[in-house]
């Protein structure tokens, strides 16, 4: 355990961190709570759906009056709603472990921690060959606006 996380206090951090933290936690309890309410709505739904034969009915066929597309939206509507709440709640409780509040901060948090900082340094201080730097040259000139044709003049109208 690093010593940062040993000496660390909460009643030392910064009104920033603890809102940050804050903020993290009220989406996480969130998406939590829509998860739960989800699961609610599929179990009674799926519990409305069930076919139960009286007495001497078959359990074989379904009532005549049921709308098999109706039910079939219903359920494709049902399982993305929770899928989507469910996906929700594992990403937002992983920021909030992670300390992270955007996509952006979780790409250089992983970067960071796989090594990807330390590779990118060296691939910044590293040699560039010929081609490479005329086609990086290149495309710096095309961003800039300085094209070729231009320059050369003369026999660029087409008759």
């Amino acid at each position: 355990m690093s010593t940062f996380l040993q000496s660390f206090k909460i009643s030392q951090a910064s009104d920033e961190y603890k809102q940050r933290r804050k903020t993290q936690m009220l989406k996480f309890f969130t998406a939590s709570a829509i998860t739960i309410l989800t699961s609610r709505f599929a179990y009674r739904s799926t519990i409305a759906r069930q076919y139960v034969p009286t007495l001497f009915q078959g359990n074989h066929s379904p009532p005549l009056s049921y709308n098999f597309t109706t039910d079939a939206a219903v359920a494709v509507a049902t399982g993305t709603i929770l899928c989507g709440s469910v996906s929700s709640m594992l990403v937002l409780g992983g920021f909030w472990i992670l300390d992270v509040s955007n996509l952006g901060e979780f790409g250089w948090r992983m970067k960071e921690k796989l090594g990807g900082l330390e590779k990118e340094k060296h691939l910044g201080e590293m040699e560039m060959d010929e081609e490479s730097r005329y086609i990086q040259d290149s495309l710096n000139d095309l961003l800039d606006g300085k094209y070729d044709f231009e320059e050369e003049g003369g026999n660029n109208s087409v008759a």
